[in-house]
């Protein structure tokens, strides 16, 4: 067993993870506490570049574009979803997320969501949605969910796309609260390709002789830069599930 190739090969991927889990955190308004962590903590005005618009929020998103309970009726705190008759269906999240997107005149073309493991789940439990276009169909109709798993194609107009490495808020979006939570969610988001722009490169990968063992050291530099272009393209929910 080449055991320097699955060394390499798992420090790649953790480079990959901690430019997920920054990026992911930057884009819905959080930061992370530490590296190699999903972002926890909400961005501050110190965290905003002297290039975000006027209008964002400190964490650099649009307020009207950060949906919570209120969007339904309730309190600013996170929303249950789940299949519950008192839940929040998980496709009325993602209806209202793109309602929010329409509303500043985001083109249709080109959305995306991603969602993590939880989400995802309660999006498979829509039993009763489950022979309709956006989620069972013909093998060339574009729109396929099945067997639990998102593959390629669309729901309610967007690209899905599902994650580990969004940010988790207290005891994350697993934690049952059936009228929602201000301090354990989980968050998703959506928006348009042109929302944001990153650009990353591996600068420099180097090896030498590892002073403390009969072994030698192998490390890469990463860089990686993003940008919030528009932030009325992107749309951020918290929720939590509700059973």
């Amino acid at each position: 067993m080449n055991f320097e190739s699955l060394a390499t090969d798992r420090a790649g991927y953790r480079l990959r993870d901690q430019f997920d889990q920054e990026i992911f955190g930057y884009m819905s308004g959080y930061k992370q506490a530490a590296l190699h962590a999903n972002a926890s903590t909400a961005r501050v005005a110190a965290d905003k570049s002297g290039t975000d618009p006027v209008s964002a929020d400190a964490d650099g998103l649009l307020a009207s574009m950060k949906l919570d309970l209120s969007d339904f009726g309730g309190s600013a705190v996170s929303i249950p979803v789940g299949q519950n008759t008192s839940a929040i269906s998980p496709l009325a999240v993602i209806n209202r997320m793109a309602r929010k997107l329409d509303q500043q005149n985001v083109d249709r073309d080109g959305r995306w969501l991603v969602v993590d493991p939880v989400f995802a789940e309660q999006l498979n439990d829509e039993n009763s949605k489950l022979l309709s276009n956006d989620f069972a169909g013909r093998q060339d109709a574009g729109d396929i969910l099945r067997n639990g798993r998102i593959i390629d194609g669309m729901v309610r107009g967007f690209r899905i796309y599902m994650s580990n490495n969004l940010p988790i808020i207290g005891t994350g979006p697993g934690t049952v609260a059936t009228g929602g939570s201000g301090t354990n969610f989980g968050v998703i988001i959506a928006g348009h390709d042109s929302a944001v722009a990153t650009a990353s490169q591996i600068e420099k990968v180097e090896t030498y002789r590892d002073n403390d063992s009969l072994s030698d050291v192998v490390r890469g530099l990463h860089l990686y830069g993003r940008k919030l272009l528009r932030p009325e393209a992107i749309t951020r929910a918290i929720y939590n599930v509700y059973e």
